[in-house]
């Protein structure tokens, strides 16, 4: 029998909530609901979440009536005892029946470890979803973290912002409980200052459209289209707004209705920087920069009214005054800016602090010029030295400008205009904005050959720096984004200088670092740690690559003692691996490295020393004395395609000398009573080994 459901909702109305909250708590609601959902044996077909500015919705689908049927088996007395010398039931058995009000003979038996044993299932019926509701409901409200919260009522309950109506249906079923001193009901309100009328929810499936039919779209990717069908609308006379998926996110959720406003402001201001004008428009009033027609940018911009297209003109009017107040300060920063130039700006980086226990931006970037002039050499990059100098002269100097104090977000940016405008080369105005790529994980590399060499230096003193006093990433925290500094390093080294030994460059910046940072405790062992840090990341950025764990760890195993050298060539190896183990015996090969590895191993544990070059005079065995003149010509082939990164030829020359290894096994004792014998034997493996070692580490891979 199917059994019958309901659509269930919970509507947590609220004082607006900061936007960057709502889709962590979305997914909260989400996986709180799955789990009390499971765990309580309640069936349902999907779940939904819906959010405003003003209100976090969870809405379930066919959700059973009630939850199923629980079985407990119990065990009593072994079967043994449970009947006496005649076949009749003991007292044991007959006690044990009737804790459970039936007879011996309706008992089960039942086989577990310790034998068989009567047992008795337990039926527990399942509770109506209602009462179960009343519970899950409240539980997943309470469980919602937000990273700050407030308490404003005399419970002290703690929530992103003060909870003001709660909506908890089943069907037509309210469910009852109180949270915060707000009672469950079947109302809600519409769009916030325009309608305080109760709006009544008699089903969950009504939800939607009863507040729609209010001005307010709680359905967060329908609300989206209609914003960018509302923006795009606005614009057709004009042009186009430029694109900004990241501001389209955020406007959606600060507005419950959206319509879009074309503005304008005085064409004068058009003489600022697109850059600055872009960035200035949004941060002050959350609005779209718009282009013309010709894809100019135009002196218009469009904002976003929270409710109906009435009264637009006076939105329209509040939103103009706004930005056109933030573009005249602009424009006053920028006028300022250029009097005072650059390179007036770089003695006032001594007194902008980089980290208290470290130092001054000004220190750092002393070191940066230091450090940029010895990766200019190691790296053979062949630079300018003048140029590279002058562009680490200027790289932060932007960071005290007026529009760079006002609007964090031009940093670099203003750097490279105001260098323009003041003649720099056109490599030093590249570099100062490309010094800080990328900007994300995956951003964009620097293009500009002075501007990479400025980002490796300046992102291995960071590391460096941080490393040196402790400051290293901890389980999810990342304060100062070391992880995304380490992954911008390694995709540079790798794509742009793939045979360049980093290890030698985080030595001289460690070289660099002032006293006081030298002196502390964590500086002994801090480069070991950032090199083992940079393999996590270059790990992680293979798998994401589709190589799975154990190939990743056969090429990474290997920059632990090369120095961080030669990343470029990861991928290739990775690649010809891909390949080499698609062959019928590779397999076969993997496992006897593993077994030459571990017997290697045995022999540092037994304290045993394997002399560093074989004695032929004490190769007795045919097996021994084919397996090692092969191994010699072997070793100089592997030599030669290492150099020319012929990486498939090395893996066949391991499955060439395969045979020989496997007939040394089987014809020869290493373990040799001769103590002279068997180290030669432990030599003739290791030079194997060796071989290999400066390819892939063959006894990881599975």
């Amino acid at each position: 029998m199917t059994q019958q459901t309901n659509d269930a909702l919970l509507e947590i109305g609220t004082e607006e909530i900061p936007y960057s909250y709502i889709e962590p708590a979305l997914k909260q609601i989400r996986e709180l609901s799955e789990k009390y959902f499971k765990n309580y044996g309640l069936d349902f077909l999907s779940i939904k979440t819906y959010a405003t500015p003003r209100r976090l919705v969870l809405y379930v689908n066919k959700l059973s009536s009630k939850s199923k049927d629980a079985q407990e088996e119990l065990l009593g007395p072994a079967l043994k005892a449970a009947k006496d010398a005649n076949g009749l039931w003991t007292q044991a058995a007959v006690g044990f029946a009737q804790k459970f009000g039936v007879n011996p003979e309706q008992l089960l038996v039942k086989n577990t470890d310790k034998g068989e044993r009567l047992c008795f299932v337990k039926t527990a019926k399942g509770e109506k979803t209602e009462k179960l509701l009343s519970f899950i409901f409240p539980e997943i409200i309470k469980n919602i973290y937000f990273p700050k919260t407030m308490v404003w009522e005399e419970s002290g309950f703690k929530f992103a912002r003060p909870v003001r109506n709660i909506i908890a249906l089943y069907g037509g079923k309210i469910i009852k409980f109180t949270i915060a001193g707000v009672k469950s009901s079947n109302w809600t309100i519409g769009l916030h200052a325009v309608d305080k009328n109760k709006i009544i929810i008699d089903l969950p499936q009504n939800y939607l459209v009863k507040l729609k039919n209010k001005s307010v779209i709680a359905d967060q990717d329908e609300r989206k289209t209609a914003l960018k069908a509302s923006i795009d609308e606005s614009v057709k006379s004009i042009g186009s707004v430029i694109e900004d998926d990241g501001l389209v996110d955020e406007v959606n959720y600060l507005a419950e209705y959206p319509s879009a406003v074309l503005c304008g402001f005085d064409a004068k201001y058009l003489e600022l920087p697109f850059e600055a004008l872009t960035v200035c428009i949004k941060k002050s009033q959350k609005c779209f920069a718009v282009l013309d027609k010709n894809g100019t940018f135009s002196n218009h911009f469009v904002d976003v009214k929270n409710g109906t297209s009435q009264y637009l003109e006076i939105a329209r009017e509040g939103y103009e005054k706004v930005v056109s107040a933030r573009l005249s300060d602009a424009e006053f920063f920028y006028k300022n800016d250029l009097k005072k130039g650059l390179e007036g700006n770089v003695e006032k980086l001594k007194g902008v602090v980089f980290h208290k226990d470290i130092g001054t931006v000004y220190e750092k970037n002393e070191r940066v010029k230091i450090l940029a002039s010895f990766i200019n050499e190691v790296f053979s990059a062949n630079l300018n030295a003048a140029i590279l100098e002058r562009a680490v002269l200027l790289s932060k100097a932007d960071l005290v400008s007026e529009m760079v104090f006002e609007y964090g977000e031009l940093q670099g940016i203003m750097g490279r205009i105001y260098a323009q405008k003041a003649g720099e080369p056109t490599d030093v105005s590249q570099a100062i904005e490309q010094h800080y790529y990328p900007l994300s994980a995956g951003g964009k590399l620097p293009q500009n050959q002075t501007a990479l060499v400025i980002s490796i230096a300046d992102k291995i003193d960071t590391l460096a720096a941080n490393f040196a006093i402790g400051l290293e990433p901890s389980g999810s925290a990342d304060p100062y984004g070391l992880r995304r500094a380490a992954i911008g390093l390694v995709r540079m080294i790798v794509e742009k200088f793939p045979s360049a030994e980093i290890s030698g460059v985080i030595e001289k910046s460690f070289s660099l670092m002032p006293d006081k940072v030298k002196s502390n405790p964590k500086f002994a062992q801090a480069q070991q740690r950032i090199e083992t840090f940079l393999i996590q990341r270059i790990e992680s950025l293979l798998e994401l690559q589709g190589f799975v764990s154990d190939e990743v760890k056969s090429v990474t195993d290997i920059l632990k003692v090369s120095g961080l050298k030669n990343l470029g060539n990861l991928f290739p190896k990775l690649a010809a691996l891909k390949n080499a183990k698609t062959k019928g015996d590779f397999a076969q090969v993997a496992m006897v490295f593993k077994r030459i590895n571990n017997i290697i191993s045995q022999a540092g544990r037994q304290n045993i020393i394997i002399p560093a070059q074989v004695s032929q005079d004490l190769l007795l065995e045919d097996a021994e004395k084919t397996l090692y003149s092969l191994t010699q010509s072997v070793k100089t082939d592997v030599d030669k395609y290492l150099s020319s990164n012929e990486y498939p030829l090395i893996f066949d020359k391991a499955l060439e000398i395969k045979p020989a290894i496997d007939s040394f096994f089987e014809k020869v004792m290493v373990m040799d009573k001769d103590e002279n014998i068997k180290k030669n034997r432990f030599a003739v493996l290791n030079s194997i080994k060796n071989i290999f070692d400066a390819f892939i580490d063959f006894s990881v891979l599975q």
